[in-house]
């Protein structure tokens, strides 16, 4: 699929859905709750540089009909409407997206059209990120090389083990992350190095946070016609929307 206007492709295909499929569910009501650091992802031993424990993103949570549904932001902060208000929401900014993705993760877990959409806790994060690893060091052929898209030091840790740091290409955003060593692989830049990197690594495993910071498209464009695996609880219910892949392997 196509990486051009990826939230604006999701906006218009939940929105179509819910109104052919469910329409009684448009006046319902749909709270979004910013949560602290204990309710997000608990205590990831042994790792301390989670962007949610340095304080670089939050998660939001959406309440719909016993659902919740999770998504990423840099900008938290709270909301209340129904689920036509949600759809009225304009994709201006880092926080609206995330409103609406997170309303999106809820109601669509509610109606069965994803699943996994709450962020894992505690030791999880680390199970996730060896499992991660051992998956696709089965999957890639003998030197081929992946490129973790948002840095994620458990999934970095994981990744590093299975296939040896040098398998490995690492790019975020975060200033204060760019140019540190960690597993034994360099964090580059999310945005200068993305081209060079894309070119040389065979995969992509990019944060499903993309969505909502708005470097999405980017990324999809980047890799081309390689293949691209979304991870995390933000792109969950998306991510089934339009049919991309995804591994969450320890989210609830």
């Amino acid at each position: 699929m196509s990486g051009a206007r990826v939230f604006e492709r999701l906006a218009e295909t939940f929105g179509k859905r819910l109104r052919n499929d469910c329409p009684y569910l448009l006046e319902e009501p749909l709270t979004i709750s910013c949560l602290n650091v204990d309710q997000a992802i608990g205590n990831p031993v042994p790792f301390t540089d989670f962007a949610l424990q340095r304080g670089e993103e939050r998660l939001v949570e959406a309440a719909f009909r016993g659902a919740k549904g999770q998504a990423f932001t840099s900008s938290p902060s709270s909301w209340q409407g129904t689920v036509a208000d949600l759809l009225d929401l304009p994709p201006e900014n880092d926080r609206n997206r995330a409103f609406f993705t997170a309303g999106v993760n809820a109601v669509g877990r509610h109606l069965g059209w994803g699943e996994k959409t709450v962020h894992c806790r505690d030791a999880s994060p680390k199970r996730c990120g060896e499992t991660m690893g051992k998956h696709l060091a089965g999957e890639l052929g003998p030197g081929e090389r992946v490129a973790l898209v948002g840095y994620q030091p458990a999934i970095l840790g994981g990744l590093a083990a299975a296939l040896g740091s040098g398998r490995v290409c690492v790019l975020d955003l975060n200033p204060e992350n760019i140019g540190r060593t960690v597993s034994g692989a360099t964090v580059l830049d999310g945005e200068k190095d993305l081209p060079a990197v894309a070119s040389r690594c065979d995969l992509a495993l990019a944060t499903g946070s993309a969505l909502t910071n708005g470097t999405i498209d980017s990324i999809l464009e980047a890799f081309g016609g390689k293949r691209v695996i979304f991870f995390g609880t933000t792109i969950a219910v998306p991510a089934a929307l339009l049919g991309f892949e995804r591994f969450c392997f320890e989210s609830e």
